[in-house]
This record gives C-alpha cells, sequence and structure tokens, in this order.
C-alpha cells in the first residue's frame, strides 16, 4: 500500500497553486477533479483582475495553472472523491473513489462551491431547457434571443456583458437597488445598450412549454407581479460550499457551511487543511491561489514534523 505525503481535492486555482508548492517543496502527492480542471474560473468569458493579465480568457487561464503544475510533477486523477476517513491503524487518511483507495498523510480540501439554486417555481424543471448556471457553456444557444440575468455579483453583470454579444437583449434582475459588483462591472454593464435593469426584483417563476418562454418578475417592496416573455434564463445569486467530504473526518464549519481555517490553512483536525471559495473568502482567483499556496507550505511543515512558528523558506 502507497502512503502519499500530500492528497489535494480539488483542481482549481487554489488546488493547481497548492499542487506546485507541494511539487517544490518534494512532496509526493495527488491532486484529484472530478469536474472541470480549473474549477469555475474556467466557465469565466473574460478574467480582468489577474496580476500580469489584462484580459484573459477564463479557459486558458485555467489551462495554463494546469500546465505549470504537470511541468513540476502533479499527477492528477480525474475522479470524484466519495469518502474520506481517518486511517488510525495506518496512521493517514483514507479516500476513496471509484471502488479505489488512497492514502495520504496529509490533506488539502480545495472542492470549491458550486452554483445557488433561486429555488423558484420552474428552476428544475427547465434546467437544461432554458435555465442556465453557466453563461459561457450555454449562451450560444441563445444568439438573437431575449435572455435575462439573476444577480448582482460581479459573476451577474460580467456575463450580462458576455450575453449581450449574443443575444438580443439581456434584462439583468436585482433584488436591492444596488449592485455588489465592482463599479467597473456596473458601468460596463450600464454601458451596454442591449442590457436593461429591473431593480428591487425577484424571479418568482419561470414558465414555458418545452423550453422556457416566460418569466413572472416580483417587485420586492410592492410584490405586484409581472410576467414578462423571455427565451433564457441565467441564475448568478452566489455560490453553496462543496464541504461535505471536509466533514467526514470532522472539519468544523461555520453557520453557511463553509470550511473554517486559521490564518495558515489549518482546520480543527490536524493534518486537514482547507483552501479556496470553499473557506468562504473574497471568491477571486488570486485570493484562491495565495490560500492554496499557504495550504502546500503548512502541509509540508505538518509532514515534516515542524514545530509552529519555524518559517519554512521555499526554494
Amino acid at each position: 500500500m502507497e502512503i502519499y505525503d500530500l492528497i489535494i481535492v480539488g483542481g482549481g486555482p487554489a488546488g493547481l497553486t497548492a499542487s506546485i508548492y507541494a511539487s517544490r517543496h518534494k512532496l509526493k502527492h495527488l491532486v484529484f477533479e472530478g469536474g472541470v480542471i480549473g474549477g469555475q474560473i474556467a466557465l469565466a468569458t473574460s478574467v480582468e483582475n489577474w496580476p500580469g493579465d489584462k484580459a484573459v480568457r477564463g479557459m486558458e487561464l485555467a489551462n495554463r495553472m494546469a500546465e505549470h503544475a504537470k511541468s513540476l510533477g502533479m499527477q492528477m486523477v480525474q475522479k470524484t472523491v466519495t469518502e474520506i476517513k481517518k486511517d488510525g491503524a495506518k496512521g493517514c487518511f483514507c479516500l476513496a473513489t471509484d471502488g479505489e483507495y488512497f492514502y495520504a498523510k496529509a490533506l488539502i480540501l480545495a472542492t470549491g462551491a458550486m452554483h445557488r439554486k433561486l429555488g423558484m417555481a420552474g428552476e428544475e424543471q427547465f434546467l437544461g431547457r432554458g435555465v442556465s448556471y453557466c453563461a459561457t457553456c450555454d449562451g450560444p444557444f441563445f444568439r438573437g434571443k431575449k435572455v435575462a440575468v439573476i444577480g448582482g455579483g460581479n459573476s451577474a453583470l460580467t456575463e450580462a456583458v458576455y450575453l449581450a454579444d449574443i443575444a438580443s437583449e439581456v434584462t439583468i434582475i436585482q433584488r436591492r437597488d444596488e449592485f455588489k459588483a465592482e463599479a467597473a462591472n456596473v458601468e460596463k454593464a450600464k454601458a451596454n445598450p442591449k442590457i436593461k435593469f429591473l431593480m428591487n426584483s425577484t424571479v418568482a417563476e419561470v414558465k414555458g412549454d418545452r423550453f422556457v418562454k416566460a418569466m413572472v418578475v416580483e417587485d420586492v417592496n410592492t410584490h405586484e407581479k409581472n410576467e414578462l416573455a423571455i427565451d433564457g434564463l441565467f441564475v448568478y445569486v452566489g455560490n453553496v460550499p462543496a464541504s461535505a467530504l471536509g466533514k467526514m473526518v470532522g472539519v468544523a464549519t461555520d453557520e453557511r457551511t463553509y470550511i473554517k481555517v486559521d490564518g495558515v490553512m489549518r482546520t480543527n483536525i490536524p493534518g486537514v487543511f482547507a483552501c479556496g471559495d470553499i473557506t468562504g473568502s473574497a471568491p477571486q482567483a488570486i485570493v484562491a491561489a495565495g490560500q492554496g499556496a499557504m495550504a502546500a507550505m503548512e502541509a509540508y511543515r505538518f509532514i515534516k514534523g515542524f514545530k509552529e512558528g519555524i518559517a519554512v523558506v521555499n526554494r
């Protein structure tokens, strides 16, 4: 039975950066990713806040990260981890996937977060038939059609701008009277003549036959409802942390179920570290990458038995 120094669960910016630092520290490790390499950033139309790149396609940035990690020796297993447990007899952690078992002295959880669903009537019924959580994936199906985007954060605004290049009309629906997105993204959306805004509004229901044909919009103040014709609805109302694996080994989470970490990405379980969106930090690639580096360096300290407070220089 082979016991790795480290296993990293998640192949987004946090997990890939953790792998880069693990390789530089000569830790024998594996990276598990059951979905798209690069995580949610791979689905971004354009990333405009990554240092050194004025603008870069999300998939391109994700591929560059992965190639960098592979060049240093990263071994990636493109399977979904279904179970994690502490193997007391062997003094390590055991991960299960597709009937196979893998063992490691330390773990880094970089499992990220999933798109949050709105819970409106018709959302599940029309999923994949007009309701989507990924404009990059599904936007091309709505060329010349009317679409709506629900949300007020950076993802909602940037994807609305992207959709405006494809659709005939884009309506942004925000439950408040202002946006949470960065000012630059708000300005870009407001400057686009194909984008309309419905503030202080929510979508109560999405309707149609085989595909979406309309949405019922409700004013949050007056509760007045109006039915508007649309062909597609893109939902960007935040994320749900993928923390279930951590809970299997007793990792503590906060009231929103994000994994709790200290300043160096340690969880309450010795040998288990977490980084990226799963920690509830700002959902930015640069933040996730920084946390991934920190988690890998701290994992190195744990594996090598360094005492707390002794600096390990990355050579």
